[in-house]
């Protein structure tokens, strides 16, 4: 398969990828919206917000196969500070849900806090690789370089 064949491959699963998501959004919505245990509508709500975030890390996908400059120098800086602060938050953040985590001996709430721990676990993984992959080596590299195209 040629390069551009795989590209429209990945594109097109992509854009389904987004729509099944999107269409997980509203299902979830409508069983929030029937449910009456808060608990329950709070489980769905995190669902929901996961769905949403595939749906944005889809449209990212997408945005890193147009090829296109990632970002410029003046753009590199304000935004890796704001990274780089927004890191650090991450990263206490983290510590402060892991000791709340071992301080419950309920099995259910142990389950939500080692979720809530691996999410802000993800945020920073993905922070750091912004700063360091994507701004700090080559701010004006293209995506495709990336990809290995």
């Amino acid at each position: 398969m040629k390069n551009q064949d795989n590209i429209d491959k990945i594109r097109d699963m992509v854009n389904q990828l987004i729509k099944t998501e999107k269409e997980v959004v509203n299902l979830t919505e409508k069983a929030i919206k029937k449910a009456k245990n808060p608990t329950i509508k709070y489980l769905l709500r995190g669902i929901q917000y996961d769905s949403r975030k595939h749906a944005d890390f889809g449209a990212a996908a997408l945005e890193i196969l147009k090829f296109k400059t990632i970002v410029g120098t003046k753009e590199r800086k304000e935004v890796l500070a704001l990274l780089s602060k927004h890191s650090a938050i991450e990263r206490k953040h983290r510590e402060f849900v892991s000791e709340i985590k071992y301080l419950t001996k309920t099995p259910a709430l142990q389950y939500l806090f080692e979720q809530i721990w691996g999410d802000e676990k993800k945020h920073h993984m993905i922070l750091e690789t912004i700063m360091t992959k994507r701004f700090e080596k080559d701010p004006e590299a293209q995506w495709g370089f990336l990809l290995g195209y």
